[in-house]
């Protein structure tokens, strides 16, 4: 099953796709630049992923938890970086409270470089750049890992797909060719130069 939240993610940032590809010229072979902000990034993640103020990490109980907050997004040196509070307890129900796991808070910083591969924009290479609490690293890579990967996750073929078929065109119209010439990560913005060719039948 999808995740409903990458889903949104991506829905959000199509829409951002979609707006810069509808100002094309009408040239058979086609080109594009996309920009993306750290603000755009953020707004996106505040939106959907931390939608009530705070990302979960797993499934909340009354012992256990771990959650992010306080997001914060950079784009620079070629990486896309994610700071946040991370906040988290593993305790053991015990009658009506818990046993051991007394909460903790601690500062993150995250980052994954960004590629283009399959039609599709995200993040890899993630990394913890900065820990607070180096006590915790090996509790919460896999955890902040996860989350830095649904910062930034596009299907730019889909988000064409979904263009050229908007418009209620009488014809079949398929993206046959995409690839990406450059992809810059640096100054807080992504900037991307598309490249694609669509079939009409």
């Amino acid at each position: 099953m999808a995740d409903p939240v990458r889903t949104r993610l991506r829905a959000r940032v199509l829409a951002v796709v979609c707006v810069a590809v509808a100002m094309l010229t009408g040239q058979p072979a086609r080109a594009a630049e996309l920009v993306i902000t750290n603000a755009a990034i953020l707004k996106a993640l505040q939106r959907e992923a931390f939608s009530d103020g705070r990302m979960d990490l797993v499934p909340a109980s009354a012992c256990n938890h771990a959650y992010l907050t306080s997001p914060a997004v950079v784009i620079e040196r070629g990486r896309v970086v994610l700071g946040a509070k991370l906040t988290g307890r593993a305790g053991v129900q015990a009658g009506t409270g818990c046993l051991g796991g007394l909460g903790d808070t601690i500062d993150i910083v995250a980052s994954g470089r960004p590629f283009f591969r399959d039609g599709r924009i995200g993040l890899e290479d993630l990394r913890i750049d900065q820990l607070s609490n180096e006590f915790y690293r090996p509790f919460i890579e896999s955890l902040v890992y996860s989350a830095v990967g649904r910062a930034l996750d596009i299907d730019v073929r889909e988000a064409l797909q979904n263009m050229l078929t908007a418009g209620n065109v009488p014809l079949r119209l398929d993206v046959e060719r995409l690839d990406v010439s450059r992809l810059t990560a640096e100054h807080d913005r992504l900037e991307i130069t598309l490249e694609f060719r669509v079939r009409a039948d």
